[in-house]
């Protein structure tokens, strides 16, 4: 009976057209919106809404960055087509999309992925990559538009034998699941055959919000009652901050907190850059001291066209528990 209705249910499903999803014409017609993919692939669409990647081309920084698109060699990267083509191109449609789906895993009409399908039957081509495998080559694809940050990666590789995890090992946060999810009762019937896989978020977080172990490290060495010593070191694979486009700050905000009221607050941005495996000794006015305070300290990223701060990580002194000498 069961062997029967699997063979029923495949004759229906190849009788349906999703030649759609796979269909792209010389780089300047049309393919795959994001949105169509997310009908089946639900979590990695909602995940991918979230991220810079998204908003790639829309962005009010990369508008300024580019003199609002007419710095055409910044428009692969922000809208690439099969990022995997060696004579990789732009995309001519779809631009609001910025970094979509099948710039990364449409390429040879194929939708590839770290894992061959799994499914009953499969609405498209798919195919295994292993420059979409978190544990593989995956950094190779990230440095084809991060070359900057890619390199420095490589450099810290060869120094440490192979000790730093790749791109996605830090910035996406590990999840096991299938890869497409019903949304309905014919659909949740169709994947309830698919076996789930260890795999990585498209969410693609910062390593601070994502890994406390993968942050760079802030040392608290001396708490005075009207300033702070610490000593920040860059524990991660490559520059803090990273990035080979604007001007770039690394900001920090401190605060001294009691019973959940903030006492006092400063903030202090560093224009210069700090290399893998480098330490500087900060201090910061932050008056109001004693050892009944909670101090918390926040690490940003911030970028001067557009005056944002993005949060790398925040780092948590508890009342009694701090440095009172260097």
């Amino acid at each position: 009976m069961r062997t029967l209705f699997l063979s029923i249910l495949c004759l229906i499903l190849s009788s349906c057209s999703f030649e759609y999803l796979t269909e792209i014409d010389n780089q300047d017609s049309s393919a795959p919106t994001a949105k169509d993919c997310g009908e089946c692939h639900v979590d990695q669409y909602g995940e991918w809404q979230q991220t810079r990647h998204a908003q790639a081309f829309t962005s009010v920084e990369f508008k300024q960055q580019s003199a609002y698109y007419q710095d055409s060699g910044c428009l692969f990267c922000h809208v690439p087509g099969d990022v995997l083509d060696p004579e990789r191109q732009p995309r001519q449609y779809n631009r609001e999309e910025g970094i979509t789906c099948v710039s990364c895993h449409l390429h040879d009409k194929a939708m590839q992925g770290p894992h061959e399908s799994g499914g009953l039957i499969s609405p498209h081509a798919v195919a295994r990559n292993p420059m979409l495998d978190s544990k593989a080559d995956s950094a190779q694809l990230c440095g084809t538009c991060h070359h900057e940050t890619y390199e420095q990666w490589l450099d810290q590789q060869e120094i440490t034998n192979n000790q730093y995890p790749t791109c996605l090992g830090c910035h996406g946060a590990p999840v096991k699941r299938s890869h497409t999810r019903g949304t309905n009762l014919f659909s949740r019937l169709l994947v309830s055959f698919e076996p789930e896989h260890e795999v990585r978020s498209h969410l693609l977080m910062l390593p601070g919000q994502l890994n406390p172990e993968a942050a760079p490290e802030v040392h608290l060495t001396q708490n005075q009652p009207e300033q702070i010593f610490f000593t920040l070191t860059n524990t991660l694979p490559h520059n803090l901050p990273t990035g080979s486009f604007g001007e770039k700050y690394i900001m920090v905000t401190a605060r001294r907190i009691k019973d959940q009221t903030i006492l006092a607050t400063n903030t202090m941005s560093l224009l210069s850059i700090l290399p893998p495996d480098q330490s500087v000794r900060l201090s910061l006015s932050l008056p109001l001291g004693t050892l009944s305070h909670t101090l918390e300290i926040d690490l940003k990223r911030l970028h001067r066209s557009t005056n944002t701060a993005t949060l790398i990580r925040s780092y948590h002194f508890p009342a009694g528990d701090h440095a009172q000498t260097p």
